[in-house]
């Protein structure tokens, strides 16, 4: 059995092991991630059968890594193990992973893109020369930046760390209207690197004017082609610092081909800052649920049932039709076995497409696929009077329904009929495929 530890700073050499590869782009595996934000991720670590494994969250939440090592098989076989009996949840970049575990576990998960970690990669001559138009705005504050101050650029050391924090500090005190636990984090992040830079093999530089540190930054390699730039900071007077700091520090990365910048958390300002440098990779980031865990998301998103969506899933899973693209639930719905008159036929309930999605064609290309793969009669509840029409595009009829009487019965089965409650509308609209009448439905039977 897997045994995880917190990452501390006594494991730098230990992990860097496994994770100063030149296969790994991604920031998450950098070690100082790791350090830095364990407080605020749980990040931990556990090694076995020469495989390094990485997990961060509350164990409800928890989410692994793929395993780094020779035999990936093997490792994943560990981490289910680990899990037993849910099955666990994973956070992949990009480089090969992706692929890796589609390959290994595309019929069992959702693999869904997290925009908003996506890490932006430059290369590093970019950020140096700041060649050509789209460059422009950048020379240009780089420029009065230098016209404006009088100002130089020197490296963070022993001699200087402590006018860096001092610079730190009144960050942070102009920005205390936003303070909160994440950047206590970060703050008190920023003294352990600058305490233990040669242990972290990390680098820095300042922007002085007039004697004074008024930007900083600080980061590290994650391989011997890119580094990874975990800090940036310039006091409110000297925002065009940031400009000059990003240029002024990349030239003394002679090492490396490219600078990994992080993401930008979904924050447009900082989006935009990121964008205008002409990222040379975004690299992609992957949540990994169990399907089923995915399915319920997108369901209580849409739906709001609470308690209800676990006594649903639990007992009609099995009856679950979705679409996937790339990987990704983008539309679900229930078809619950039921019987019309002794023929058989499917309840379409819970019919819904995940929001960012919407108004694309996701919808209808579901129940088009849920047609042309049954021969069974198709029976469902528009929720409003908007969707008959929607509806009625794909073969659906509008037929007369009522929880009290009718002239043609719609029996539950299967879970259906172990999950089935009587309604309380009366009479109804409710929409058929694959049966013509002009007759009353008894349908009594509620999910709602």
């Amino acid at each position: 059995m897997l045994e995880f530890k917190k990452v501390e700073l006594e494991h730098v050499k230990e992990i860097q092991s496994f994770t100063y590869n030149n296969e790994i782009l991604a920031c998450e595996k950098n070690i100082i991630n790791l350090i830095v934000w364990q407080r605020a991720y749980n990040n931990m670590f556990a090694i076995k059968d020469g495989m390094l494994f990485l997990k961060s969250g509350k164990e409800k939440t928890q989410s692994f890594s793929l395993p780094i090592g020779i035999d990936i098989k093997k490792g994943m076989q560990h981490i289910f193990e680990y899990t037993a009996p849910e099955m666990p949840r994973f956070w992949l970049q990009n480089d090969g992973q992706v692929n890796e575990f589609k390959a290994l576990y595309a019929d069992e998960y959702d693999i869904s893109p997290v925009r908003d970690a996506f890490d932006y990669i430059y290369k590093r001559e970019d950020l140096v020369n700041l060649a050509g138009k789209k460059y422009h705005s950048k020379r240009n504050h780089i420029a009065a930046f230098k016209k404006q101050h009088n100002w130089c650029f020197k490296p963070i050391n022993d001699e200087n760390k402590a006018e860096v924090l001092t610079c730190a500090e009144k960050w942070y005190s102009e920005n205390s209207d936003r303070f909160d636990e994440y950047m206590a984090i970060e703050k008190e992040g920023i003294k352990t690197i600058i305490d233990n830079m040669l242990i972290l093999n990390a680098k820095g530089g300042a922007i002085y004017v007039d004697g004074e540190v008024v930007a900083f930054t600080l980061g590290s390699p994650i391989n011997d082609s890119v580094f990874d730039i975990h800090i940036e900071k310039a006091l409110k007077d000297y925002a065009t610092a940031y400009t000059v700091i990003n240029n002024e520090f990349a030239k003394t990365l002679t090492d490396y081909h490219y600078i990994n910048r992080e993401d930008d958390m979904g924050l447009e300002g900082l989006r935009k800052a990121k964008l205008s440098y002409k990222p040379e990779i975004l690299l992609q980031k992957y949540r990994c649920r169990p399907l089923k865990l995915a399915c319920m998301r997108l369901y209580d998103n849409a739906f709001h049932d609470g308690p209800f969506t676990v006594k649903l899933f639990d007992l009609c899973y099995d009856n679950i039709k979705t679409l996937r693209i790339d990987g990704e639930t983008v539309a679900m719905c229930f078809l619950l076995p039921c019987e019309i008159n002794g023929k058989a036929a499917k309840y379409i309930y819970g019919f819904t497409v995940k929001e960012k999605y919407r108004g694309q064609g996701y919808g209808k290309a579901l129940m088009e696929k849920i047609i042309s793969d049954t021969n069974d009669i198709l029976i469902l509840r528009p929720a409003n009077e908007k969707l008959i029409d929607y509806y009625k595009q794909f073969g659906f009829y509008e037929v007369k329904a009522s929880n009290e009487k009718g002239d043609i019965s719609v029996v539950p089965t299967d879970s259906f009929a172990r999950f089935s409650e009587k309604d309380k509308k009366g009479e109804y609209t409710a929409m058929v495929y694959g049966l013509e009448t002009d007759k009353t439905l008894y349908f009594p039977y509620s999910l709602a």
